[in-house]
């Protein structure tokens, strides 16, 4: 455990006074925006006269966590969870400048590295090699520019022939992961950088090699988000979606040449982080790129893998530019997926706006949306129960603080009946455009969320990581969407047997005990009940099955797997028409 410096020990102390407190003396607020070059811009803004925001959700002890932030660059999309030392508690990995932190669930640092370059996107976490443990991925770039990507172990430490160094040219928005060519090893994809008439696209490997001779690939203007990777046309590889600022959606196969029908080119609007989801909406085997597009006709579109737009979009939105990207699940578990997406309405009298959109896959919009209240988002929107009352709740920041600097972390259930009790939660600074993520950091069994803020002057700014205890039981399959771009590979792909963990959710659900955990691969299974038939099923990261059985007649089970390699798993077990699932770590 590394000690913490002074600085932390000061700013702890003088932060936690704030963990309960009313604001509703204060009707003058800031709201935050960008300019066209990535810069937060500042304004004031009118809070509601009955302003009365008062957190009383636990503070989770050890946080705030605090470090040194950039003076001129601050973070986007927040923060990365993961258990990446294997302990069965998740971790929090994210960047305050020029330092990479992963801290514990208590406040304290497992390890830090210092870094070339600012760090403003969260890493990617991925196993990209199949050994069981964790990599980091992270990109860095700033001004003057000083860009790497770097490709570290559980631990921190640069694997051989990394960081990568393009001419120290920023390394732009968050790196996607993905095995591109089916050899269980995967790839990197990131984007380079260049000027206002070119950019450049990278492919690769995981020894930093360029994944083929087509790679990298230079495109007409700067590289306007992370990357998203699916196989969306259905002809067994996989593609890379990507976009120009000044217009241009791409879809891009793996020798570097365009899908039919792409570029998609509209000179009338623009792209500018959005990054996009895809999915096989309306079920023909190919699938289709959401996003939003700011500009003279700013909208929220659906694309199909053929270039063209399905009837019923896009969607034109309320004028203005906005960063929000979009969020897919299929919230109320009926197997049909709806995209939720934000908006930086803020109105500077201080009424309540359209904030929260959502739409089924033929663009109509959904019961209970949009959610209207005070302060816009253009952060990430996690989807999550976490008032453990089975339904689900948009989880996602604002783009205002009060006038003593206190930013939202809000949650709003789908139900209709407006914010969740003990949200709003109130951190220390800006939570704009980054996000929420859900896990147990502490390893108590109860759900944490924690988040990114960051003050905004002129000079001695901080970036803080808070932490919530929800006391409500954690239950893994109860997160459909976790983060930026709804999980750590940050690729794009809503796919149920990547995403394990994140994309079910199912209403019947009895519990079973799972012991020891974390274990040596000698594993029992206790159930509430007794079953006629059961099957379990252990699960790594990528979605792919290690070990299964059948069992009949027993509520008692004990396995033997201490065969497969070190790791975080997910225990899935079927039985009588109903499915339970839980997260299990082999030591």
């Amino acid at each position: 455990m590394m000690e913490k410096t002074l600085y932390y020990a000061a700013l702890l102390s003088s932060l936690v006074l704030f963990t309960t407190i009313s604001f509703s003396q204060n009707t003058i607020g800031k709201k935050a925006s960008l300019d066209e070059n990535g810069k937060i811009l500042l304004e004031n803004t009118l809070l509601p006269a009955d302003n009365s925001f008062k957190n009383t959700t636990e503070m989770l002890d050890g946080f705030p966590f605090g470090s040194p932030a950039n003076a001129s660059f601050k973070n986007f999309r927040g923060a990365a969870i993961a258990d990446i030392d294997e302990d069965g508690a998740d971790e929090i990995v994210f960047g305050a400048n020029k330092k990479l932190y992963a801290i514990k669930g208590n406040g304290d640092v497992l390890w830090m590295k210092n870094v070339s370059g600012t760090i403003i996107y969260p890493p990617s976490i991925a196993d990209m090699n199949g050994d069981g443990h964790f990599e980091i991925i992270l990109n860095t770039g700033g001004s003057p520019n000083a860009g790497r990507v770097y490709l570290l172990d559980k631990d921190g430490n640069d694997l051989e022939g990394w960081p990568l160094n393009f001419e120290e040219h920023w390394m732009f928005n968050a790196p996607a992961i993905a095995d591109l060519d089916g050899d269980n090893i995967m790839e990197v994809i990131t984007c380079e950088r260049g000027t206002s008439t070119y950019g450049m696209l990278h492919v690769v490997n995981i020894d930093g090699e360029p994944f083929n001779e087509n790679w990298p690939l230079e495109l007409p203007g700067n590289l306007a988000f992370t990357p998203s990777i699916a196989d969306i046309d259905n002809n067994g590889t996989k593609d890379i979606v990507i976009s120009i600022s000044s217009g241009s959606l791409y879809a891009i196969n793996l020798d570097a040449s365009f899908l039919f029908g792409f570029p998609l080119v509209d000179a009338s609007k623009g792209f500018s982080y959005q990054s996009p989801i895809v999915y096989d909406f309306d079920g023909d085997e190919q699938m289709e790129i959401v996003g939003s597009r700011h500009g003279d006709s700013p909208d929220y579109y659906m694309v199909k893998s053929n270039g063209s737009y399905p009837f019923g979009w896009p969607k034109t939105t309320p004028s203005g530019w906005r960063y929000s990207p979009p969020t897919v699940v299929d919230a109320n578990d009926d197997g049909e997926y709806e995209i939720y997406i934000g908006h930086p309405n803020t109105d500077n009298g201080g009424s309540p706006m359209d904030v929260i959109f959502g739409y089924d896959a033929a663009g109509q919009a959904l019961d209970n949306l949009p959610i209207n209240k005070n302060g816009g988002c253009e952060g990430v929107i996690s989807v999550s129960d976490v008032n453990n009352d089975d339904i689900m709740d948009l989880v996602f920041t604002s783009n205002i603080t009060d006038a003593d600097g206190y930013g939202f972390i809000h949650a709003y259930s789908l139900d209709g009946t407006g914010e969740v009790e003990g949200f709003p939660l109130r951190p220390k600074g800006f939570t704009f455009i980054n996000s929420a993520v859900l896990g147990d950091i502490n390893g108590d069994d109860l759900l944490d969320i924690s988040c990114l803020s960051y003050t905004q002057f002129t000079g001695n700014d901080s970036i803080f990581i808070t932490s919530y205890n929800l006391n409500v039981p954690y239950d893994e399959s109860k997160i459909l969407a976790n983060g930026y771009k709804g999980n750590q590979l940050r690729d794009g792909n809503v796919n149920i047997e990547t995403n394990v963990g994140i994309s079910e959710n199912f209403e019947d659900s009895y519990d079973f005990n799972l012991s020891p955990n974390p274990s040596n691969g000698l594993l029992n299974l206790q159930f509430n009940n007794e079953f006629r038939k059961i099957e379990i099923t252990v699960i790594n990261y990528l979605g792919e099955s290690v070990f299964s059985t059948i069992t009949l007649d027993k509520d008692y089970i004990s396995l033997d797997i201490r065969q497969i390699k070190n790791g975080s798993y997910l225990v899935k077990v079927e039985t009588d028409n109903m499915t339970m699932s839980k997260k299990w770590v082999k030591l």
